[in-house]
């Protein structure tokens, strides 16, 4: 069985490959179908439930509820233990992990699939495009230990480009003038802005832009905001679950508002047992929306400048053939006209914005397409080195830099002699560069590895406490730091002393720990 799925910030969606044909999952709810898996997490009498079950549970004030898992992979580390509820520590590795063996099981036992409770799940997923190596990380690890068979990794606005041109686009080839597509993808909780070129079954990635916390939850939290504005609340009088409850309220009344609305009704019984309904004018809401929809907006004028300047093969000029909407987001209906308001016709809206990026991994996936994909690095990646008494950063690979389908991870190479007892590499992803070369934009603290150029220190298994001296007589030591990005997104760095024959391998996530670690510490819990 091959599916494509999306692990979404609220839904999380499957599609199917049978025979030929690309179709999106539906599971069996009581007798209600249902083309997704609420992305909520529940905790009720120290039992963690998922998806519907969760959803089952919500309005128990005894409850404690966790909504966009997917957001919050992408600042907090793999390996942090927090507080889920009172005496449920988990990280958030874990926590993903067992919410996809959830889907799987939801696979196996309610969807409308055939199949076998020992029957393997292949499956090609996706992550944003602006996501940093850890939520990468997580994504793909937590598939692997939920038991699915990963055949691949793509960004989501890619996949989305790859649905569009099944759906909509005849067979293009080499005398056909070159097309591209910008993808405007606003999910829950990240937005993401590519530029794809079109030709026959090849899509090459000509440029991505992102915000990594702008999407559909903070237009859920401008309309909680409203809410507790009329009731003269503090968001600090509700307890965590009250907050998901209602933020949750929000967004099932959000999807429902459209172009003739004039007033959202939230229904706030379930928080607030002496009220029932607040009203709140339409207007209000778009008002404070604007200027999320604004950096949308900018984001995508960049990423489409960025792809006008860059030329991958002699074709003649590109031609953009729509400003593709996808993501559970652009349902809401100030997107739709400030992009029409932008670029008018060329603006289209997938017939399904919630699961197309299922479907275009599912598409991905089929071996009879052999679909080409030429990604572009979504991040810069720099480091924070030692040098005499300063600091430098050294930027290892540039977000204009291309995979070429087939031909590898993209490798970067640093040699040198140190002087200094320590390695203290400080790791840096950030969406644009300062004029100096310095991190700049959205950027994510990879934290920091610690490599000993003394090789008297190589078998020491605690460097946190050894300071950082200058070393010159170390300078006869070569040292080489050898990066490889795959097309997952996925950075490792092996930092060898070739001088001594050691060295040491690294995944770097938010905690940059050898591979071959498996006892992590804990961190303080978070709230």
């Amino acid at each position: 069985m091959i599916l494509g799925i999306d692990f979404g910030t609220s839904r999380t969606v499957a599609a199917s490959l049978a025979n030929g044909e690309y179709t999106i999952c539906r599971f069996n709810c009581d007798g209600n179908f249902k083309e997704f898996i609420p992305s909520l997490i529940a905790v009720k009498d120290g039992s963690i439930r998922f998806g519907w079950d969760a959803v089952a549970c919500a309005n128990d004030p005894d409850v404690y509820l966790m909504r966009s898992l997917k957001r919050m992979a992408g600042y907090c580390p793999p390996d942090l233990d927090f507080e889920l509820a009172p005496n449920v520590h988990i990280t958030i590795l874990d926590l993903a992990t067992l919410f996809l063996e959830h889907v799987k099981n939801m696979l196996k036992s309610i969807s409308n699939l055939n199949i076998d409770q020992d029957e393997p799940i292949e499956v090609m997923i996706a992550s944003p495009a602006n996501a940093n190596s850890n939520q990468r990380y997580i994504t793909m690890e937590a598939f692997k230990q939920a038991g699915f068979i990963v055949k691949g990794m793509l960004n989501e606005p890619t996949a989305a480009a790859i649905e569009f041109s099944h759906r909509y686009l005849k067979k293009t080839g080499n005398q056909t003038p070159a097309k591209y597509v910008a993808v405007y993808d606003l999910g829950g909780g990240t937005f993401d802005a590519s530029v794809i070129e079109l030709a026959d079954n090849s899509f090459d990635v000509l440029a991505h832009e992102g915000v990594s916390k702008l999407g559909g939850d903070d237009i859920d939290m401008v309309i909680f905001d409203l809410v507790l504005q009329k009731l003269q609340k503090q968001r600090e009088e509700l307890s965590q679950s009250d907050r998901v409850r209602l933020l949750e309220e929000c967004r099932r009344n959000k999807e429902g508002i459209n172009a003739f609305s004039r007033k959202l009704a939230i229904e706030i019984s379930r928080v607030f047992d002496d009220e029932k309904k607040i009203l709140i004018d339409k207007k209000d809401i778009y008002n404070h929306c604007e200027p999320i929809i604004r950096q949308s907006l900018d984001t995508l004028k960049t990423a489409i400048e960025s792809a006008e300047m860059i030329n991958i093969e002699s074709r003649g000029k590109r031609k953009l053939e729509a400003i593709y909407l996808a993501g559970g987001a652009v349902g809401f209906p100030l997107v739709l006209r400030k992009l029409r308001d932008q670029f008018g016709k060329k603006v289209r809206i997938s017939a399904n914005p919630q699961a197309c990026t299922a479907v275009g991994l599912a598409i991905s996936a089929d071996p009879s397409r052999s679909t080409h994909l030429g990604e572009s690095v979504t991040r810069n990646l720099g480091v924070w080195r030692e040098y005499g008494t300063d600091k430098i950063f050294d930027t290892i690979i540039e977000k204009s830099s291309r995979l070429k389908p087939r031909s590898g991870p993209l490798q970067v190479k640093r040699t040198y002699n140190p002087i200094h007892n320590l390695g203290h590499l400080r790791f840096i992803e950030c969406s644009s560069l300062g004029q100096s070369g310095e991190p700049d934009g959205d950027i994510a603290d990879i934290k920091e590895i610690l490599f000993p150029y003394d090789p008297m220190l190589k078998n020491k298994e605690d460097l946190r406490h050894v300071p950082v001296v200058s070393r010159p007589d170390l300078a006869t030591q070569e040292v080489t730091e050898t990066y490889s990005y795959d097309s997952r997104g996925i950075i490792t760095v092996e930092v060898e002393n070739l001088t001594a024959q050691y060295k040491k391998t690294y995944i770097l996530s938010q905690r940059a720990l050898p591979i071959e670690t498996s006892a992590l510490p804990i961190e303080p819990s978070i709230d």
